[in-house]
Formats: C-alpha cells, structure tokens, sequence
C-alpha cells in the first residue's frame, strides 16, 4: 500500500510538534513501527523520511531511511518485507483485505485557512537525449522500460491565503483587466513557484522578485456565478536558481456564497539552477518547469 506524508506530523521531534500529536494514532502507530527499526535504518535522532513497511498496528516489516539509492536494494526490502507478512498474517490471523483508499489530510492551520490552493509541480519534456529530470541512472534502470515514469518527477504541497476575494474582481468591473493585490501575487509567486518538483526548497525571498505581474478579468456573469480569467508574468532569481514563467488561469467565484466553485491557475516557464535540498545539483538546466494550483 502506497501512502504519502509528512512523516513531521507523525514522529515528531520537537516540543512543539509533540504537543499537537501526542495521543493522535498516526503518531503513535509511526512511533511503535520506529521503535522496532534497526537505527541505521531509522536516521537515529535525525528527520525520519524514507521508504516504510509495516503491518496494519506498525509491526516492523523492512524499511529505510532516505531510500532514495538503488531501486534494486529497494527491491529487495520489499520481497523481505512481504515474506515476514505472510508470517505476520498468519500468526495474527489478519484478513487479507484491501486497504480502503483515503483522503489527503492537511495540517488543521491549512484546513482552516479562508482558501487553499493545492500546488502540483513537475518537470515537462524536453527533448529525447535530455535526461529531464531523471531520478534514476542508467544502471538503475536495466532495461526496466516501465520507469520511464522517472525522466519527469512530480511533487505537490499546498498554499493558503487569507482572502479569497483579492482574487475577483467587483461585480461593476465587468470585461476590465484588473491588477491582482501586489501582496497577493507576492505570496504566490515566492511560497508556490517554486522549484521543489524533486525535492525540498525554500521560499524565495523578497529580493527574488524581479518582476510579478497578474491582472483579472470577468469573462461573463450569470446567476451569481463570475467566470474569471487571469493573464501575468513572473521573474525570479537569485544566485543560484531562477525561473520565469508566465501565468494564465480560469476560475469561477460564486458571489452569493462569497466562495470560489473553480480555480485553477498555470505557470509554465524556465528554471535553472538548484538549491541545497531539491536534487538538481546533476539537472542545472535550463530547462521547462510548470506548476498548476487549484482547490484543494
């Protein structure tokens, strides 16, 4: 069973994360399953990311912390993995049912923000002999032509914002191009464009910003509903990265209700450079990047 989190939110380390999570049962289902790990596998007092297997009350199965090397190792986890479940199963007496799909959970400080937008970024392609974001070498790969997946990597995270109705224009500006709230295209251009597709990366700061430009427009209007287009451009750079993508996005805002039934908005652009933990260092570029946000 494939699953994706935050693993912060389940072991966490400090007193601060602890004191939200204490008695929460994901976190106390990780911190069984971590206290059976062997500690070279467990990162020992450092960030526990990695790959996991575990049975369904955290029982140790295999795992490994920044499992990021070899897909074969990783293979071989996993066939030691299933064999000590089959001997799990059998001494517990565990249905052999299929897990039930679940939802994407978001920390309770997002779910409670006036609007999310959910980020998802990915690498696009380029031409043949580029490696494209790759995450595996050659070697990796073997002649194992279903992970081609692997030349264009994918992440996803999430944004807030504290007012939605920055966004739409009034209900007396129909077919005029507005300017989106400086402020609010600050947010979204420093806290989303940005290049964490593989990896960890930190918001730009202010002086990142070169250039951010996104107007609003109502394209028509009918019992309440606003259909909405957005058009900009965005310049940032540092030192070390850069990316300049242009912006363009449709949306529908329900004015009785005062809340958004659509949004999605595209950035597409060039990207060039890395950070400390967002695994470009062997993928400088230049090269095409876009993220989209939408309702989360």
């Amino acid at each position: 069973m494939p699953v994706a989190e935050e693993v912060h939110f389940l072991y966490p380390e400090s007193e601060w994360a602890l004191s939200r999570l204490q008695d929460d049962p994901g976190h106390l289902l990780f911190k069984r399953f971590g206290e059976s790990v062997p500690p070279e596998d467990w990162n020992e007092g450092g960030t526990k990311q990695g790959i996991y297997m575990m049975g369904p009350n955290g029982e140790y199965l295999e795992g490994l912390h920044a499992a990021s090397g070899s897909a074969d190792r990783m293979v071989r986890r996993l066939e030691r993995a299933l064999e000590r479940w089959k001997q799990l199963a059998e001494s517990e007496d565990y249905a052999d049912l299929p897990v039930p799909p679940g939802e994407a959970v978001a920390p309770p400080e997002v779910e409670a923000a006036p609007l999310v937008l959910r980020v998802s970024l990915r690498d696009l392609p380029r031409d043949e002999n580029a490696k494209a974001g790759r995450r595996f070498s050659a070697a990796d790969q073997r002649g194992r032509h279903w992970m081609d997946f692997t030349k264009w990597a994918w992440n996803q995270n999430w944004l807030t914002l504290e007012d939605p109705a920055a966004l739409v224009p009034g209900a007396s500006t129909a077919e005029r191009e507005l300017p989106v709230p400086a402020e609010v295209v600050e947010r979204i251009s420093r806290h989303a464009l940005i290049d964490n597709v593989r990896g960890q990366n930190p918001a730009w700061p202010g002086s990142a910003l070169e250039q951010a430009e996104l107007t609003m427009a109502v394209l028509s209007e009918a019992d309440g509903l606003a259909t909405i287009e957005y058009r900009g451009q965005v310049r940032l750079r540092t030192e070390s990265q850069r990316y300049e993508p242009r912006l363009y996005g449709r949306a529908v805002w329900n004015r009785n209700e005062q809340r958004f039934e659509s949004f999605q908005l595209v950035a597409i652009g060039e990207r060039q450079g890395s950070a400390r933990f967002n695994q470009r260092s062997k993928d400088q570029g230049p090269a095409p990047m876009g993220i989209v946000l939408d309702l989360f």
